[in-house]
């Protein structure tokens, strides 16, 4: 029986503390086996009876990501994340660098933006700061030409939602483009 699975790339900025917290540890739950090994975090999770090879890759700033290209090669989702209350996280991304990201990966995945409201996420003591609405992020993620924006209060039921939303993208991709490889792999999924 042949070990037929879909492998799927995806690089995520912002706080390296908060991703490996609300991200990295919600895929590990899900995950038949995990590997941590230079900053390259691989799970293999099972979602709809399609095995699936996830590769994270971390960044504080996607300009950090760009810089990791030689090591990373290819994309296929990228996740961009910022804190609700950090007004100045709105300015550390603008249009000129997501399209040096795109034109340098060539990339043609999935983008997304996450807000995070890291005082519910974590029940820290409220701050005076100004939030980022969700307006601001939605005309955010308009004006920078990603696909998805969410917004994560709930660490496990929201961040689900985002992976569920990705996940289910790419299932679909899989059956298209392959059906008889998809079938395989949903057959190894079974047995997994």
């Amino acid at each position: 029986m042949k070990k037929i699975s879909y492998s799927l790339r995806i690089g995520i900025v912002g706080n390296k503390e908060f991703i490996e917290e609300i991200f990295l540890d919600t895929l590990n739950k899900f995950a038949i086996e995990s590997k941590i090994s230079d900053e390259i975090y691989e799970f293999l999770i099972v979602y709809k009876q399609i095995p699936i090879k996830i590769r994270v890759f971390l960044a504080e700033t996607l300009e950090n990501l760009i810089k990791s290209f030689e090591r990373i090669q290819k994309l296929d989702v990228i996740i961009i994340t910022l804190n609700l209350y950090d007004k100045d996280g709105l300015n550390t991304i603008n249009k000129y660098i997501v399209e040096l990201f795109t034109d340098t990966f060539l990339f043609k995945g999935l983008s997304v933006l996450v807000g995070m409201d890291i005082e519910h996420i974590f029940k820290k003591t409220p701050s005076r700061s100004l939030k980022i609405s969700r307006f601001q992020l939605e005309k955010m993620t308009k004006d920078l030409n990603l696909i998805y924006c969410f917004e994560i209060f709930n660490k496990n039921r929201d961040v689900n939602e985002i992976y569920n939303t990705l996940l289910n993208d790419f299932i679909l991709r899989f059956q298209y483009s392959s059906p008889e490889l998809f079938e395989k792999a949903k057959i190894f999924g079974k047995r997994l």
